[in-house]
């Protein structure tokens, strides 16, 4: 009788862990999948100097097949996806001149632009705007 309770006092122990390992997969899993959820958030633009700009395809189940990366100085790599293609996407890329821009970033993007976040991605910017010396021009 006396084995017959460790046996089950040790399955109880195995299931109460499994399903704490499994609340907290599902927990981080879940904050990995809403990241584009949380970038939409608290969007302000940021100051970042641009060295160049390159055009690149993503790969083959991308959901944006092509985007530019600006490579700043401070800032580290920037993604910009908005409304390019196969058609536009080096045309756009050339347009980039070395010097002071702003990018409009969310919450996430701001941390990854600061080095704090624990994956190592790119920001990803929602729009971009030339710094002048005279003010700002819309890019």
């Amino acid at each position: 009788m006396a084995r017959r309770g460790r046996t089950t006092r040790s399955n109880r122990q195995a299931v109460v862990v499994t399903l704490i390992f499994f609340f907290i997969s599902a927990l981080a899993g879940t904050w990995l999948l809403s990241d584009g959820l949380r970038d939409a958030q608290d969007l302000t633009w940021v100051r970042c100097e641009v060295v160049n700009a390159e055009s690149q395809r993503g790969g083959r189940f991308a959901s944006v097949p092509w985007y530019v990366v600006v490579h700043t100085a401070d800032c580290g790599p920037i993604l910009y996806q908005v409304g390019t293609n196969e058609d536009n996407v080096d045309g756009l890329a050339a347009t980039f001149e070395p010097g002071p821009y702003e990018f409009k970033l969310g919450a996430v993007s701001q941390r990854r632009v600061k080095g704090e976040t624990l994956l190592d991605q790119a920001a990803v910017a929602k729009d971009i705007r030339r710094q002048s010396s005279s003010g700002l021009s819309k890019k």
